[in-house]
């Protein structure tokens, strides 16, 4: 029997306009009605799926978000409240300096539609940086922000702040680095992203696609399913008691622990081919 339901956001429970329709918020009601622990496994913050609820949803569904899983497994919060915090996953902070840059040396052509575009223009520039965001645990942050990475942002209404150095920032802020957003065209991303895998060989960083448009680095043993099988052991709930449903290249760990795991019509093939109804494997981790 079902003892828990995972379900990612953003192409699963999120509907075109990244709103919860009404539909999904009475399944959501009615699985907590049940005394099924429902678990939000997200890419987004915990501020960003709260900000997809409508008021008279969120009447409906009554989940404020914990037990949650957010930043893509880099924080687990538990059943307790919106302050229980079980665990958080972070990069270490000579590697994200590392990562800056990389991600600093790489140069994309100036869109008009770009932050700065015009001052660039003035001063010549034809290339700019790569663009990116970086979610600290208090603050969300960026130096260059083109136009694509404004969109994605948009998406989970959260937008980040300018800074003059992410790295200079974390003298001050240390061990806080959940992730990076890049946000480019899929071309450019494609090419970041073979340049990061090559980069991170042997480094405690990963990186994946969470959306065809989003390009995320995470914490090396940082995974949606990573934090699942940790509250799971809290909540002392079998893996082969869960469902899973997700869509992208991020989910597929989660798919992979639940004894059932459901890719939606609108999934990446990856996910398509992780749904199964058996009792999966063990996954072992390192905590």
């Amino acid at each position: 029997s079902v003892a828990c339901v995972f379900t990612d956001v953003d192409g699963t429970l999120a509907d075109g306009r990244n709103q919860l329709s009404i539909r999904n918020a009475k399944a959501m009601a009615a699985l907590m009605d049940s005394h099924i622990v429902l678990v939000p496994a997200t890419g987004r913050s915990k501020v960003g799926f709260l900000r997809m609820f409508t008021e008279d949803v969120m009447d409906i569904a009554k989940h404020h978000g914990y037990p949650g899983i957010f930043f893509n497994g880099a924080v687990l919060i538990g059943p307790n409240g919106p302050n229980d915090v079980i665990k958080t996953w972070t990069i270490p902070d000579s590697c994200v300096a590392e990562i800056c840059q990389l991600l600093d040396s790489i140069q994309v052509e100036w869109q008009p539609d770009d932050e700065g575009f015009h001052d660039a223009q003035l001063k010549g520039e034809t290339h700019r940086k790569a663009a990116y965001s970086v979610y600290l645990l208090e603050e969300f942050v960026h130096h260059t922000r083109g136009h694509h990475l404004k969109h994605i942002e948009g998406l989970s209404r959260e937008h980040s702040n300018q800074v003059e150095s992410i790295p200079e920032l974390l003298k001050t802020k240390p061990n806080q680095c959940l992730k990076f957003i890049i946000g480019e065209t899929r071309q450019n991303l494609e090419k970041i992203r073979d340049e990061l895998l090559e980069f991170l060989k042997n480094k405690p960083a990963r990186v994946l696609f969470s959306h065809p448009l989003i390009l995320e680095i995470l914490p090396l043993n940082c995974s949606k399913g990573h934090a699942a099988e940790y509250l799971l052991k809290t909540l002392n709930i079998s893996p082969a008691n869960c469902l899973a449903i997700g869509d992208a290249e991020n989910d597929i760990e989660l798919l992979e622990l639940a004894g059932v795991s459901v890719a939606v019509d609108n999934a990446c093939q990856e996910a398509k081919d992780t749904q199964h109804t058996n009792t999966p494997t063990p996954v072992s981790y390192t905590h």
